[in-house]
């Protein structure tokens, strides 16, 4: 795989799982106070589903920033950590990517639950 492959697989990995899932929150939160609002009741709003599809909507770009990580590790996995800076940054990047959209991931999958499963619209 070129060098120029891999960086964009490296940046695709990095950053697309924290954008995601920070976009996926706001949305998510959006459609609560939508729903709750009394003002709009009438648009009837389907709660359940739209965090559901908001919810595998970020999984599956979660999914695709996982892959790409991975793609980028088993690339670079022969060099070494303290080698020259191409490939070192890129296996530390991919390295820190696969946990980071791990975490996010699980992220994703309870707030996507924890929506669903209790109640919308209730007092504090």
């Amino acid at each position: 795989m070129t060098v120029r492959r891999l960086e964009i697989l490296q940046w695709t990995g990095f950053l697309l799982g924290g954008v995601v899932w920070f976009a996926e929150y706001l949305a998510g939160t959006g459609v609560s106070v939508a729903v709750c609002n009394p003002a709009s009741s009438r648009w009837g709003i389907p709660n359940d589903a739209v965090v559901l599809g908001l919810g595998s909507f970020a999984f599956g770009c979660l999914l695709v920033a996982e892959l790409a990580a991975i793609a980028v590790f088993r690339a670079t996995s022969a060099e070494d950590e303290q080698g020259p800076p191409p490939s070192a940054r890129m296996k530390f990047f991919a390295t820190a990517s696969i946990a980071a959209n791990v975490i996010f991931a699980m992220i994703v999958v309870l707030t996507t639950v924890a929506s669903v499963v209790d109640r919308t619209c209730h007092q504090a």
